[in-house]
């Protein structure tokens, strides 16, 4: 009983996390109207860092030791400070909805990178998932890309791939470095390196500009900062210590789901079907790449072929 308990407590827990991040990207965009996006990610990760040092003096936990610094610096590098400058500038010309689709494409690059540095295994199902993944990010970006109709929405676009290629590159490099690390460790000290990027090109290609700081921006800055990157990634790796690795994994398949409905239901942006589309192809490409089993994943494959035929 007392099992089935804590069970219960986990998985409240991580819908919590999926909807918690999920309404981060929708207070990020309305947070990019009240400061440039350097200087929103400069300040929302200065508080994020300041957290996650308040968590590591509480948990006791060990520094990393000699080349790990250098290693956590170029994940800082690639998960903090490109990561988010890419995202935050990108979702200047780009909706939620098409934002959080094309960054949680992520895992499928990951399988392309884990392919080519880790030496993983590209099997029959990561191809299938490779294919199902791009033909995702055609429809989501729609004929805006052969078109050249709407550059700057194309541009955006472009910059939030790049984010998530530098989101599975740094995940690359923390699975052949840091695999029997304790994560949080990892999650601080790359966040902390990553925030000093990112502090420095705010204030190259920011400084001067206007800062709007109301009630709104101060809970916004507050909520990405201390809530959706602290607080959610140190109970994401508290959960993945407790449930199921595939369970926990599917389950960031659902915030880009969740962003799209909050992207309409609090910013009413319309649902098109080339989103609807490529926002089901994205996820069951993601979902092969990552957590499916062989016989679930033929079923997926003939799932996803009718739908496109």
């Amino acid at each position: 009983m007392k099992k089935m308990s804590s069970q219960y407590l986990y998985t409240f827990l991580l819908v919590t996390i999926i909807l918690l991040w999920s309404y981060g990207w929708v207070l990020t965009k309305i947070g990019l109207s009240y400061m440039g996006p350097f200087t929103f990610a400069a300040l929302r990760f200065l508080l994020a860092s300041f957290a996650m040092i308040i968590v590591l003096f509480f948990l006791k936990a060990t520094r990393p030791k000699g080349k790990e610094w250098i290693i956590l610096f170029i994940v800082g590098l690639l998960q903090t400070t490109a990561m988010f400058l890419l995202i935050n500038y990108g979702m200047m010309f780009v909706n939620v909805s098409k934002s959080s689709i094309l960054i949680y494409s992520m895992p499928i690059w990951s399988g392309i990178l884990g392919y080519i540095f880790l030496h993983e295994s590209l099997n029959y199902y990561k191809v299938i998932s490779l294919v199902l993944g791009i033909s995702g990010l055609v429809s989501i970006i729609g004929f805006e890309f052969f078109t050249i109709q709407n550059k700057s929405a194309i541009f955006g676009e472009c910059l939030l791939l790049l984010a998530a290629i530098s989101w599975a590159g740094a995940n690359v490099i923390v699975k052949k470095y840091f695999s029997n690390h304790n994560k949080i460790i990892v999650s601080t000290w790359q966040m902390i390196f990553g925030t000093i990027g990112v502090v420095v090109a705010a204030i190259l290609m920011e400084w001067g500009q206007p800062i709007q700081f109301t009630p709104m921006s101060i809970f916004i800055l507050i909520y990405t900062g201390v809530i959706a990157s602290s607080f959610c990634f140190t109970c994401w790796y508290v959960v993945l210590t407790k449930l199921d690795t595939t369970v926990a994994s599917i389950s960031l398949l659902f915030v880009p789901l969740v962003a799209i409905f909050l992207d309409w239901l609090l910013l009413g942006e319309k649902m098109t079907v080339n989103i609807a589309i490529g926002a089901l192809l994205v996820t069951i490409g993601v979902y092969l790449a990552t957590v499916a089993k062989p016989k679930e994943r033929h079923k997926i494959e003939r799932f996803s072929t009718n739908i496109k035929s």
